[in-house]
């Protein structure tokens, strides 16, 4: 199911989708829905994930500097300097500020300076330079319990400051990772320089009509099917068989693939005819039977993305309609995007929560919550489809199906969106999140809303 992480985005933020929406917006901290796209939020998610050594308390800490107001407007004042000159004390000390934070609490090291350059967008050799004047603050927290110190004139490090032998390891380590932090600082560039562009690699493959406001779609990376997130194993081979129909599985009850489905056969003539069906499983690479096989609806749909459009509603942001009309039962689209495990999930929810976003699936279909199994995510965010902009409705025309193809491993189901009813031409496509939460400000307009104000 959707997770609802109990907001969406705000009308203001450039990249309204499913996911967000204008219905739960939160106009406390406006400044952040402005100022976060999905390409930012996705670089700092992605190297933040490659500091692979920090504990759960320091990633926590480090989504929440992250987000934080004031480092937001640390970095718009940062990204804008011409030269260093202008680099005021005030903001030096604002920085160091900052770090000390993070002295204080846990072990500096080098991961620790390239995760504090990604918050503050700042290349990570001049975090490190700040060092020096750390040392100081750090020397005298330590005056009382250290009295060793150690003269740094052979490190090179700036002014040669005398520090306190329990940070010299420190400093050797970051004196051997000098060109590692450059590479860092190359792969982060995008972030802190502001003459640095998103590369264009990818035109929009799906047509776009706004006649309400100026707005634009923001940069995002569109694929057709999902990717697996680096620390995501691959589906167990076990899981990865098919038929043994000899007569292209025409008796459709008899094939193995179709005897997973928890109701028997839920289509005819191409159609959806029931949607109690639990998940669906088709027909794969690894069975006997072929393409014309009668257990391939969602393969062989006819329906696809260019059908679709991507346009601006009056009141909820961006929205997905169909440019042709839709029968009943009809395979429509399917959700993709990155699929992360619950650790990256419940970390990234972090910055999701904060932002008011909600952005990833929960690929729970089959899962014992209380026996605490592990789901998997599906987080669209960044990489998407054109399904990452519907909106919720309380009387949506789709509905969601779990299905599996070439494996049949529960952890790596892919989700389906399937026609109600018969649609019309030029009508807004729409999803039920399942939402709980009874504050959740619902603009779908129908009159079986679930969220109707009591008078």
């Amino acid at each position: 199911m959707l997770t609802d992480s109990s907001s969406h985005y705000s009308s203001s933020h450039s990249s309204r989708s499913i996911i967000p929406s204008k219905q739960t917006a939160t106009e406390s901290t406006p400044i952040l829905d402005q100022y976060f796209n999905p390409r930012m939020i996705y670089l700092w998610l992605k190297n933040i994930e490659a500091i692979i050594h920090l504990s759960q308390a320091l990633n926590e800490k480090l989504n929440s500097d992250f987000i934080s107001l004031e480092w937001v407007q640390h970095r718009e004042v940062m990204k804008n300097i011409k030269h260093t000159r202008e680099i005021t004390t005030d903001l030096i000390n604002r920085e160091i500020s900052l770090i000390s934070s993070y002295v204080t609490e846990y072990s500096f090291n080098h991961e620790l300076i390239q995760a504090i350059g990604i918050i503050i967008f700042r290349p990570p050799k001049y975090v490190k330079t700040i060092w020096d004047t750390l040392a100081d603050v750090v020397n005298k927290s330590h005056s009382s319990q250290q009295t060793e110190i150690i003269d740094l004139s052979e490190t090179g490090l700036p002014n040669n400051k005398i520090i306190p032998a329990c940070i010299k390891e420190a400093f050797d380590g970051l004196t051997q990772i000098e060109n590692e932090l450059d590479l860092w600082d190359s792969r982060l560039e995008e972030l802190w320089n502001i003459n640095v562009k998103p590369p264009q690699k990818n035109l929009l493959p799906y047509s776009v009509y706004n006649d309400v406001d100026d707005d634009m779609l923001p940069y995002l990376e569109f694929t057709t099917e999902n990717f697996k997130h680096w620390n995501v194993k691959d589906p167990a081979k076990e899981f990865s068989y098919g038929c043994t129909c000899r007569n292209n599985c025409r008796d459709i009850e008899a094939c193995s693939c179709i005897q997973h489905c928890e109701a028997g056969y839920p289509f005819k003539n191409g159609k959806l005819i029931r949607s109690d069906i639990g998940a669906i499983y088709e027909c794969n690479s690894f069975c006997g039977c072929d393409y014309t096989c009668p257990n391939r609806n969602i393969q062989n749909n006819n329906m696809n993305d260019k059908n679709l459009q991507i346009f601006k509603t009056s009141n909820r942001g961006w929205g997905v309609r169909t440019l042709k009309p839709i029968k009943e039962g009809s395979f429509v689209t399917e959700h993709v995007g990155e699929i992360i495990n619950s650790r990256t999930s419940m970390l990234r929810s972090i910055c999701y929560d904060k932002l008011n976003m909600m952005a990833y699936f929960d690929l729970d279909y089959g899962f014992d919550s209380d026996k605490g199994s592990k789901i998997l995510c599906l987080d669209s965010n960044y990489w998407c489809n054109i399904s990452r902009f519907m909106n919720h409705s309380c009387d949506a025309n789709l509905v969601t199906i779990p299905f599996f193809v070439e494996t049949k491993d529960m952890r790596f189901q892919r989700i389906g969106f399937f026609a109600q009813r018969d649609i019309s031409k030029n009508t807004e496509l729409t999803l039920d999140y399942r939402i709980q939460n009874p504050e959740f400000e619902c603009l779908c307009g129908s009159k079986f809303c679930r969220f109707k104000k009591k008078i």
